[in-house]
């Protein structure tokens, strides 16, 4: 197997770089221009793409063929080489959909990105249900004390990455406002970027630990170490079950009657599919505000506005003219509905059974089979999030005392 694989390997990575993040985002003139606009009279958003329309597809698409009739000489019909065909059609489908915006068609955008990221778990209807009764108890809601920033979290990261084993990653700080993880490739070594501006409570600072390191990272570093090289590139449709099993391993840090993550992502993709772009941001941002006056919010429109448009421009990524109903790029209900089918498969096969094979590396729920009767496991994470935290502020404090 492991001979096989690290031909197929090779193979794989002779491909053409292809940032698909990247591709998918808008410029970000236009997204400021359209912002201005939607905010002054409510002009609905007309969207650019300029690292898409001078990426070459067709290049890109030759190249996949090279690499699929390469992978297709070997004759070796076994389960191995099946996973890096299904990797293979995955990379063409992405690439179908860059197409789709060079082409400015929207409809098929959104057509297939339901086909790569499936559709929402949860209905809008569902998703309002639970957005009252998040207004209702909007009292329990409260803002833990903030002491963690980006450099006391950075030595927590490079605690965590070191307690697991994980060498030679990148940790650095970015303009960026969330954390991300680049996971790199054959020759580079993933980099962990971490906001200037990150400020968080111990807590939460526990659980992302956990989500990006115990989860993300220590899953792409078993891949890169397992006998099957591919498990640390990802299989094919591997993203829903990586962030679902990340949100589902945080959120048991914390009390069972916890909102779980991803609920305005998930609302706003799901209100995409019946409503267009004014009557979805309308929805967003008035249930936001609502929610901002019942916490005591200093400056409750303002951050409403703005949180609503964040959420409807990545929920509307490779679309040009998002007016219609049905329109939508909808990938980040990936978290809420991976977290629904992480705790299904969790119930169906049990999760102590199933956790050591879900950390060989980037799979997906339908690979627990294959990966079983290959007999490919991972190190699973031992939660020590608050540990990592506790003894970081120790040794902060001492070095103060000193």
């Amino acid at each position: 197997m492991e001979h096989l694989d690290a031909l197929l390997f090779q193979t794989l990575n002779t491909l053409p770089s292809f940032p698909f993040a990247r591709l998918v985002r808008p410029d970000r003139k236009s997204a400021q221009a359209a912002k201005a606009a939607f905010f002054e009279n409510r002009t609905l958003p007309q969207l650019s793409y300029s690292v898409a329309n001078n990426f070459d597809c067709a290049q890109y698409l030759r190249s996949l063929d090279t690499v699929a009739s390469t992978i297709e000489s070997l004759k070796a019909l076994n389960t191995v080489h099946l996973l890096y065909k299904e990797k293979i059609n995955e990379l063409k489908t992405r690439c179908t959909l860059i197409q789709a915006i060079q082409r400015r068609d929207d409809i098929a955008v959104s057509h297939i990105a339901d086909e790569l990221f499936g559709t929402p778990k949860q209905t809008a209807s569902k998703l309002e249900a639970e957005y009252t009764d998040l207004v209702s108890r909007s009292e329990e809601l409260h803002a833990h004390e903030d002491r963690i920033n980006a450099k006391l979290f950075s030595k927590m990261v490079h605690a965590t990455l070191e307690h697991y084993g994980i060498k030679n990653w990148t940790v650095r700080e970015t303009t960026r406002p969330s954390i991300s993880i680049v996971h790199g490739n054959a020759t580079r070594m993933p980099t962990i970027k971490i906001p200037k501006n990150f400020i968080a409570s111990k807590a939460r600072v526990a659980r992302v630990l956990t989500h990006e390191i115990e989860v993300h990272a220590l899953r792409s570093h078993n891949g890169r170490t397992s006998p099957l090289l591919l498990l640390g590139r990802g299989l094919a449709n591997s993203i829903t079950t990586e962030e679902g099993l990340a949100i589902a391993l945080q959120q048991t840090l914390r009390s069972e009657a916890s909102t779980d993550p991803g609920f305005w992502d998930a609302w706003t993709a799901a209100l995409t599919i019946d409503y267009g772009f004014e009557e979805t941001f309308e929805i967003i941002y008035t249930a936001r505000q609502n929610l901002n006056i019942a916490l005591g919010r200093e400056n409750p429109e303002k951050e409403a506005r703005n949180t609503a448009w964040r959420l409807l421009i990545r929920a509307y990524r490779g679309i040009h003219s998002p007016k219609n109903p049905g329109f939508g790029y909808r990938r980040d209900h990936i978290y809420r509905s991976g977290l629904i089918k992480i705790r299904e498969a969790f119930n169906t096969y049990g999760k102590e059974n199933i956790l050591p094979t879900l950390f060989a590396g980037h799979i997906s729920i339908q690979h627990i089979p294959v990966l079983q009767t290959l007999g490919i496991t991972g190190r699973i994470p031992e939660m020590i999030g608050a540990q990592i935290v506790k003894k970081v502020l120790r040794a902060e404090q001492k070095t103060r005392v000193n």
